[in-house]
Formats: structure tokens, C-alpha cells, sequence
């Protein structure tokens, strides 16, 4: 069993369907409301202990309801929260989540408690990182946390994935400490400096090598790979030696909160189980689309059968 650790953010999901996006200024009447949990963090964190992983939460909620409902949420499916801090006198981080009819979603973010992670907090976690295979990173929390972390990581001899989202300056020295980015085509355009199309003009080869000759310009900088996520059209993966592109599952999707998450944490989990790349971004994908069928964010995070039965069933 692989040991993953987790820095990241925890929140409740104040989550609402609706029929579309309102317009600005605009009251929409919507269809139906819930509470989850959530969080890049605790979604990754709770992804991997379903997919088979000795899971660690690293990460700050305040010493309210929501903080404790995440806390035993998390504990009751085995993820250890030996290391998620309760801050006083803050709320816990909260996500209002829009989801629209074809599962698309736009999201809002107070980050609360998630603001106050510090390096003292990774510090902490020290003799975790030492035992831990991998750690996983994203950007939902303080931008020097995560650098304390991914440099911890690099120095104990974890791999290391980052999701870079929110999108955000970072210090080009980072990049050297990450194994895998995994991020969309907007977020590679923000990073890489080129310019992003939507419905870029010309034939699919084309468009692949725009991409790959952006995330060439992130593995110069010392990342030793680059994984570009599509939604239903799939994704490609760079590295210095390989570039392929992956193909999609096809499900009914509801909502696609959680999706991202779910594709990094079983992407980190088969890497550090020893399966190879092609292999571990084609579970990955498989996860990612089971995220899309469910509602909410923790809610929708597959188990290991469930994406071993969709790989069976799509072979």
C-alpha cells in the first residue's frame, strides 16, 4: 500500500443546480441545494484512500461545524487527520458551487481557515513526508506553505504532483521540485505564456502540437512532466521522452466538481504503485470520469472497483 500526503485546502460546498448561469444582476430561480465537503485538498486526500492509498490530510479548518463535519468525514474513510490543524477565532474554508444542466460548474471561494497553512504547519509534518511514497499539491492554500512542501518533498525523496489551480505566479525555482503537473488548457496558456484559443482553427495534429510545444516550455523550467486535462476530449501527457494523448471515458455526466481532483490522486496513487505512465493516466481518466456522474465533491470520488470494472468494461 502506497503512503500519499496531502497538503492542500479543506472547505464545505455550499453546492446549487441550476438551469444556466445568471446574468449579472440577475435572480435565477434554481432546482436543488446541498452541503458537501470539499477542497482540492480533501478531495484528493479522501480520492486516494478509496483508490487504495494510506491517505494524510495536511491542511488547517477553523473550529466550527464544517471544520469538524470534515474532519470525521475524512477519518470515518481512513484518511489520517493527524495533521489538519484547527485554527480558532476563523471560519473553515466554504466553496459556493453553481452546477448547470450539461455538468459544467463555476465556483467561489472563501478560503477561511485554508489562508493561515503555514511552513510551521509542514515543518510539522516532517517525519510523514519521510515515510510517504508521494505527496500531492495544489494551490487553494498559501502560496509559501506549498513551497515549503514541495521542497520537504523533494528532499525526503517523494514524488510529487501539483495541480497549479488556482492559477498563480510562481517562482521558477518551484518547477525544478515538481514531478507532474497536471492542469487544463487555460491554466497551461497562463503558465506557459502562449496564447489560448477555445476552438483553436486547424486539424487535431495541429492543436496537439500547440499544446505540447507549451508544456515544453514548463518541463524547461524542470518539471519532469506535463499532464494537460481536457474533459470529454481527453488529454495529452509530455514528458521529455514520451507525448501521447489519452483518450476519454464516455459517461453521463452530472457535474464535474471533484473530477480533477480525482484524476490527480489516482494518477499519484498508480505511479507510486509502479504501473507505467500510459497505464496510470489511462486509470486516472477512468476515475476522473466517474467523478463527472455523481453530485457534490466528496460524494462523486470513485472507489478502486469502480474504476476497475469502467477500465473492464471500456478494454
Amino acid at each position: 500500500m502506497s503512503v500519499i500526503a496531502v497538503v492542500g485546502s479543506l472547505n464545505m460546498d455550499l453546492v446549487i443546480s441550476a438551469p444556466r448561469y445568471p446574468l449579472l444582476g440577475e435572480t435565477l430561480m434554481g432546482h436543488s441545494f446541498g452541503t458537501t465537503g470539499g477542497g482540492k485538498g480533501s478531495n484528493q486526500a479522501l480520492a486516494c484512500a478509496r483508490l487504495g492509498a494510506e491517505s494524510h490530510m495536511i491542511g488547517r479548518v477553523g473550529n466550527d461545524d464544517f471544520g469538524a463535519r470534515l474532519r470525521e468525514t475524512l477519518t470515518t474513510e481512513n484518511v489520517n487527520c493527524d495533521h489538519v490543524q484547527v485554527s480558532e477565532n476563523v471560519g473553515t474554508g466554504v466553496a459556493v458551487v453553481t452546477v448547470v444542466g450539461n455538468g459544467d460548474n463555476t465556483i467561489v471561494l472563501a478560503p477561511g481557515a485554508n489562508a493561515l497553512l503555514d511552513e510551521v504547519d509542514i515543518k510539522r509534518a516532517t517525519p510523514l513526508f519521510k515515510i510517504a511514497d508521494a505527496a500531492l499539491f495544489q494551490l487553494e492554500v498559501p502560496l509559501p506553505a506549498v513551497e515549503a512542501g514541495l521542497t520537504l518533498a523533494r528532499k525526503t525523496g517523494c514524488h510529487t504532483v501539483l495541480t497549479p489551480a488556482p492559477a498563480q505566479a510562481l517562482p521558477l525555482t518551484l518547477w525544478k521540485a515538481i514531478d507532474y503537473v497536471v492542469l487544463n488548457e487555460t491554466e497551461l496558456a497562463f503558465y506557459a505564456g502562449y496564447i489560448h484559443k477555445n476552438e483553436p482553427s486547424g486539424e487535431a495534429g495541429d492543436k496537439d502540437r500547440t499544446v505540447a510545444e507549451a508544456a515544453g516550455v514548463l518541463l524547461s523550467r524542470g518539471t519532469k512532466g506535463v499532464v494537460v486535462t481536457r474533459g470529454a476530449r481527453g488529454g495529452l501527457v509530455v514528458t521529455k521522452r514520451e507525448f501521447f494523448p489519452y483518450a476519454p471515458f464516455k459517461v453521463k455526466a452530472v457535474d464535474s466538481t471533484g473530477a480533477g481532483d480525482s484524476f490527480c490522486a489516482a494518477l499519484i496513487v498508480a505511479l507510486s504503485e509502479g504501473m507505467p505512465l500510459e497505464q496510470a493516466v489511462r486509470f486516472a481518466s477512468a476515475a476522473g470520469a466517474l467523478a463527472c456522474t455523481r453530485f457534490g465533491a466528496h460524494p462523486s470520488l470513485p472507489w478502486r472497483r469502480e474504476v476497475v470494472a469502467l477500465q473492464e468494461a471500456n478494454a
